[in-house]
């Protein structure tokens, strides 16, 4: 097991005593995330680019059982984000450019669901052949390696895989929430980690047609931004009901070309029952 521990990250682990966390640092977790990772990838300590890509693309399942979700009641969102956020990660990959011989990185997000370091992403978020090396950052500092892609579905925009640590604080994942339902969001948009939203799940739908056609999204209200791929959706309860992966801005016309007057931007997630699905025996 090869774990980074950064202590000196300025990232909310401890509360003042008026009761409000400790402002976090965008650039300091984004250059520990680069400087942790790249030091396994340079120590040999990280699941090998190639043999993940091909992990990824053979669209596996990984039959396991979580624990049931459940036992909540009716939390507001400051307890969500208290109860969720030690299982909700900065995850992506890092690479190198041609002008300098400095790791850089691309990072999005994630979530635990097992205490020995299953996670979960989008598809897109691991399909990304320039990477030199994929792991994740817990919110206490720790980095750790991705050892391997155990279960994925480009159609759901879904991977599943194994970090390389143990003790994590795992998320609990429900089968679902009703049309209506209260939801929280802890994201990263741009690389404003940790910014928390709340809204309500306005619909599920089904892709009708180009990649992914036929799979089950839902729509949310509230607000995530691009870097939030992979980011856990919650719900009153602080179980993950959906995965965040993508944005489809709705314009009233367009001129010469170019959209005009946008009136509204859909949110759509990837539903917690196709984690589930991923997590069973597929069918014959």
């Amino acid at each position: 097991m090869k774990t980074l521990c950064l202590l000196s990250l300025l990232i909310p682990c401890s509360l003042f005593a008026d009761g409000f966390d400790e402002p976090i640092s965008d650039p300091a977790i984004r250059a520990r995330f680069e400087k942790g990772l790249g030091e396994l990838r340079d120590a040999g300590d990280v699941g090998e680019p190639g043999d993940i890509a091909e992990q990824l693309k053979a669209q596996a399942h990984h039959p396991c059982e979580l624990p049931p979700a459940g036992g909540g009641s009716d939390l507001d969102t400051a307890s969500v984000y208290e109860r969720c956020k030690a299982g909700v990660l900065c995850f992506g990959n890092i690479y190198k450019c041609d002008r300098c011989d400095k790791w850089h990185g691309n990072i999005a997000g994630g979530f635990v669901i097992s205490e020995d370091g299953l996670a979960v992403t989008n598809y897109h978020v691991m399909d990304n052949g320039k990477a030199g090396a994929f792991g994740a950052m817990t919110i206490d500092g720790k980095v750790y390696a991705v050892k391997e892609v155990v279960a994925s579905s480009e159609a759901d925009d879904l991977a599943i895989v194994q970090l390389d640590g143990e003790g994590f604080e795992p998320l609990q994942v429900a089968t679902g929430d009703a049309v209506g339902g209260e939801v929280t969001v802890i994201s990263h948009p741009q690389g404003r980690f940790y910014t928390v939203s709340e809204g309500i799940i306005a619909r599920y739908f089904r892709i009708p047609a180009g990649k992914g056609a036929g799979s089950a999204r839902m729509a949310i209200t509230a607000d995530y931004a691009k870097g939030s791929s992979g980011c856990p959706v919650f719900n009153d309860e602080g179980a993950v009901v959906g995965v965040v992966a993508s944005t489809n801005s709705i314009y009233y016309s367009k001129e010469d070309g170019v959209d005009k007057n946008l009136q509204m931007v859909v949110k759509s997630c990837i539903p917690s029952g196709s984690i589930l699905k991923l997590l069973e025996e597929p069918a014959e």
